[in-house]
Protein backbone atom coordinates (compact mmCIF):
# COMPACT_ATOMS: atom_id res chain seq x y z
CA UNK A 1 0.00 0.00 0.00
CA UNK A 2 1.37 3.44 -0.95
CA UNK A 3 2.24 5.75 1.90
CA UNK A 4 -0.08 8.71 2.36
CA UNK A 5 1.32 12.13 1.68
CA UNK A 6 2.07 14.38 4.64
CA UNK A 7 -0.75 16.73 3.61
CA UNK A 8 -3.31 13.92 3.54
CA UNK A 9 -2.12 12.52 6.85
CA UNK A 10 -2.26 15.96 8.48
CA UNK A 11 -5.82 16.48 7.28
CA UNK A 12 -6.85 13.09 8.66
CA UNK A 13 -5.31 13.95 12.02
CA UNK A 14 -7.04 17.33 12.10
CA UNK A 15 -10.42 15.77 11.31
CA UNK A 16 -9.89 13.14 14.02
CA UNK A 17 -8.93 15.85 16.51
CA UNK A 18 -12.13 17.76 15.82
CA UNK A 19 -14.14 14.55 16.27
CA UNK A 20 -12.40 13.82 19.56
CA UNK A 21 -13.02 17.33 20.87
CA UNK A 22 -16.67 17.06 19.90
CA UNK A 23 -16.97 13.69 21.63
CA UNK A 24 -15.09 14.31 24.89
CA UNK A 25 -14.39 18.04 25.14
CA UNK A 26 -11.21 20.04 24.82
CA UNK A 27 -10.25 19.69 28.46
CA UNK A 28 -10.13 15.90 28.20
CA UNK A 29 -8.36 15.83 24.83
CA UNK A 30 -5.30 13.59 24.66
CA UNK A 31 -3.01 13.16 21.69
CA UNK A 32 -3.08 9.42 22.27
CA UNK A 33 -6.87 9.37 21.84
CA UNK A 34 -6.62 11.27 18.56
CA UNK A 35 -3.97 8.81 17.39
CA UNK A 36 -6.12 5.84 18.42
CA UNK A 37 -8.97 7.05 16.20
CA UNK A 38 -6.66 6.58 13.22
CA UNK A 39 -4.70 3.59 14.41
CA UNK A 40 -1.54 5.70 14.67
CA UNK A 41 1.04 6.28 17.37
CA UNK A 42 0.91 9.47 19.41
CA UNK A 43 4.50 10.17 18.37
CA UNK A 44 3.43 10.31 14.71
CA UNK A 45 0.78 12.90 15.55
CA UNK A 46 3.37 15.00 17.36
CA UNK A 47 5.76 14.54 14.44
CA UNK A 48 3.26 16.33 12.21
CA UNK A 49 2.22 19.06 14.67
CA UNK A 50 5.07 19.28 17.21
CA UNK A 51 2.84 20.16 20.19
CA UNK A 52 -0.69 19.47 21.39
CA UNK A 53 -1.36 23.23 21.44
CA UNK A 54 -0.41 23.55 17.76
CA UNK A 55 -2.59 20.55 16.92
CA UNK A 56 -5.60 22.08 18.67
CA UNK A 57 -5.19 25.48 17.02
CA UNK A 58 -4.89 23.96 13.56
CA UNK A 59 -7.84 21.64 14.22
CA UNK A 60 -10.12 24.56 15.02
CA UNK A 61 -8.89 26.42 11.96
CA UNK A 62 -9.57 23.28 9.88
CA UNK A 63 -13.11 22.95 11.25
CA UNK A 64 -13.87 26.64 10.86
CA UNK A 65 -12.67 26.78 7.28
CA UNK A 66 -14.85 23.86 6.31
CA UNK A 67 -17.89 25.85 7.42
CA UNK A 68 -16.58 29.02 5.77
CA UNK A 69 -16.03 27.18 2.48
CA UNK A 70 -19.62 26.01 2.63
CA UNK A 71 -20.80 29.54 3.44
CA UNK A 72 -18.91 30.89 0.43
CA UNK A 73 -20.70 28.39 -1.81
CA UNK A 74 -24.04 29.54 -0.43
CA UNK A 75 -23.03 33.18 -0.80
CA UNK A 76 -22.16 32.56 -4.44
CA UNK A 77 -25.46 30.78 -5.07
CA UNK A 78 -23.68 27.62 -6.21
CA UNK A 79 -25.07 25.30 -3.52
CA UNK A 80 -28.39 24.52 -1.93
CA UNK A 81 -28.96 25.74 1.60
CA UNK A 82 -30.55 22.37 2.29
CA UNK A 83 -27.57 20.25 1.22
CA UNK A 84 -25.55 18.61 3.99
CA UNK A 85 -27.20 20.73 6.63
CA UNK A 86 -30.17 19.81 8.85
CA UNK A 87 -32.10 23.10 8.89
CA UNK A 88 -35.01 24.00 11.14
CA UNK A 89 -37.54 23.59 8.35
CA UNK A 90 -39.41 26.85 8.83
CA UNK A 91 -38.81 30.52 8.06
CA UNK A 92 -36.83 32.30 5.43
CA UNK A 93 -33.57 32.31 7.38
CA UNK A 94 -32.92 28.65 6.69
CA UNK A 95 -34.31 28.05 3.23
CA UNK A 96 -32.84 28.29 -0.23
CA UNK A 97 -32.45 26.38 -3.48
CA UNK A 98 -29.47 25.38 -5.56
CA UNK A 99 -29.21 27.62 -8.50
CA UNK A 100 -26.97 29.99 -10.35
CA UNK A 101 -26.11 33.18 -8.54
CA UNK A 102 -28.10 35.33 -10.91
CA UNK A 103 -31.40 33.65 -10.06
CA UNK A 104 -31.08 33.88 -6.26
CA UNK A 105 -31.26 37.34 -4.75
CA UNK A 106 -28.37 38.58 -2.62
CA UNK A 107 -30.76 38.95 0.31
CA UNK A 108 -31.85 35.32 0.01
CA UNK A 109 -28.23 34.20 -0.21
CA UNK A 110 -27.53 36.20 2.93
CA UNK A 111 -30.37 34.37 4.67
CA UNK A 112 -29.00 31.05 3.43
CA UNK A 113 -25.57 31.82 4.90
CA UNK A 114 -27.09 32.90 8.19
CA UNK A 115 -29.16 29.72 8.25
CA UNK A 116 -25.98 27.70 7.79
CA UNK A 117 -24.39 29.55 10.74
CA UNK A 118 -27.33 28.77 13.04
CA UNK A 119 -26.89 26.03 15.68
CA UNK A 120 -29.35 23.87 13.73
CA UNK A 121 -27.77 24.59 10.36
CA UNK A 122 -24.01 24.26 10.72
CA UNK A 123 -22.27 21.05 9.82
CA UNK A 124 -20.09 21.38 12.90
CA UNK A 125 -21.42 20.98 16.43
CA UNK A 126 -21.53 24.25 18.34
CA UNK A 127 -20.19 22.36 21.36
CA UNK A 128 -16.67 22.57 20.02
CA UNK A 129 -16.86 26.32 19.43
CA UNK A 130 -18.15 27.14 22.89
CA UNK A 131 -15.44 24.90 24.30
CA UNK A 132 -12.89 26.66 22.10
CA UNK A 133 -13.96 30.18 23.05
CA UNK A 134 -13.47 29.32 26.70
CA UNK A 135 -9.99 27.97 26.03
CA UNK A 136 -9.17 30.99 23.89
CA UNK A 137 -9.49 33.25 26.92
CA UNK A 138 -6.16 31.83 28.08
CA UNK A 139 -4.50 31.01 24.75
CA UNK A 140 -3.33 33.77 22.44
CA UNK A 141 -2.86 31.35 19.55
CA UNK A 142 -6.46 30.18 19.72
CA UNK A 143 -7.71 33.76 19.98
CA UNK A 144 -5.79 34.62 16.81
CA UNK A 145 -7.35 31.63 15.03
CA UNK A 146 -10.88 32.64 16.06
CA UNK A 147 -10.27 36.29 15.15
CA UNK A 148 -9.19 35.27 11.64
CA UNK A 149 -12.26 33.06 11.19
CA UNK A 150 -14.52 35.83 12.49
CA UNK A 151 -13.08 38.29 9.98
CA UNK A 152 -13.86 35.87 7.15
CA UNK A 153 -17.46 35.38 8.31
CA UNK A 154 -17.93 39.15 8.54
CA UNK A 155 -16.44 39.60 5.08
CA UNK A 156 -18.98 37.18 3.60
CA UNK A 157 -21.90 38.94 5.30
CA UNK A 158 -20.68 42.42 4.40
CA UNK A 159 -20.28 41.47 0.74
CA UNK A 160 -23.81 40.06 0.59
CA UNK A 161 -25.29 43.07 2.41
CA UNK A 162 -23.52 45.46 0.02
CA UNK A 163 -24.81 43.48 -2.95
CA UNK A 164 -28.37 43.39 -1.62
CA UNK A 165 -28.33 47.14 -0.90
CA UNK A 166 -26.99 47.93 -4.37
CA UNK A 167 -29.76 45.81 -5.90
CA UNK A 168 -32.42 47.65 -3.91
CA UNK A 169 -33.38 44.51 -1.98
CA UNK A 170 -32.89 46.09 1.45
CA UNK A 171 -31.70 49.21 3.21
CA UNK A 172 -28.29 49.78 4.80
CA UNK A 173 -28.01 48.77 8.47
CA UNK A 174 -27.32 51.43 11.06
CA UNK A 175 -23.62 52.29 11.13
CA UNK A 176 -22.92 50.52 7.83
CA UNK A 177 -22.63 46.93 6.70
CA UNK A 178 -19.54 46.16 8.80
CA UNK A 179 -21.42 47.12 11.96
CA UNK A 180 -24.48 45.23 10.77
CA UNK A 181 -22.45 42.06 10.13
CA UNK A 182 -20.93 42.31 13.61
CA UNK A 183 -24.36 42.59 15.20
CA UNK A 184 -25.72 39.65 13.19
CA UNK A 185 -22.84 37.39 14.25
CA UNK A 186 -23.13 38.53 17.86
CA UNK A 187 -26.85 37.72 17.81
CA UNK A 188 -26.24 34.27 16.30
CA UNK A 189 -23.41 33.46 18.72
CA UNK A 190 -25.63 34.41 21.64
CA UNK A 191 -28.42 32.20 20.35
CA UNK A 192 -25.98 29.32 19.97
CA UNK A 193 -24.86 29.61 23.58
CA UNK A 194 -28.47 29.63 24.78
CA UNK A 195 -29.32 26.59 22.66
CA UNK A 196 -26.31 24.62 23.88
CA UNK A 197 -26.30 25.47 27.61
CA UNK A 198 -29.89 26.51 28.32
CA UNK A 199 -31.86 24.52 25.77
CA UNK A 200 -34.89 23.95 28.01
CA UNK A 201 -35.75 27.66 27.81
CA UNK A 202 -35.13 28.06 24.07
CA UNK A 203 -37.71 27.05 21.51
CA UNK A 204 -35.46 25.69 18.77
CA UNK A 205 -38.43 25.53 16.40
CA UNK A 206 -38.69 29.32 16.67
CA UNK A 207 -35.01 30.04 16.00
CA UNK A 208 -35.39 30.70 12.29
CA UNK A 209 -38.28 33.11 12.97
CA UNK A 210 -36.23 35.02 15.55
CA UNK A 211 -33.32 35.28 13.14
CA UNK A 212 -35.52 36.33 10.25
CA UNK A 213 -37.10 39.04 12.40
CA UNK A 214 -33.65 40.24 13.47
CA UNK A 215 -32.44 40.46 9.87
CA UNK A 216 -35.59 42.35 8.91
CA UNK A 217 -34.97 44.90 11.67
CA UNK A 218 -31.36 45.27 10.57
CA UNK A 219 -31.95 45.56 6.85
CA UNK A 220 -35.54 46.69 6.47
Amino acid sequence: MARKSAAVRREEILAATVEEIEATGLRALRVSDVAARLGLSASLVIYHFETKEALVAEAFDFAGRQDIDRARELAAGTASAGTDAPHDGGGDATTGAASARGSVSALQRLRDVVGWYLPSGSSRSWKIWIDAWSAGLFDAGLRATFAALDREWKSILVHLMDEAIAAGECTAPEGGTASGATRVLAFLDGLAIQVMVNSETVDTEALSTWVDDFLTRELG
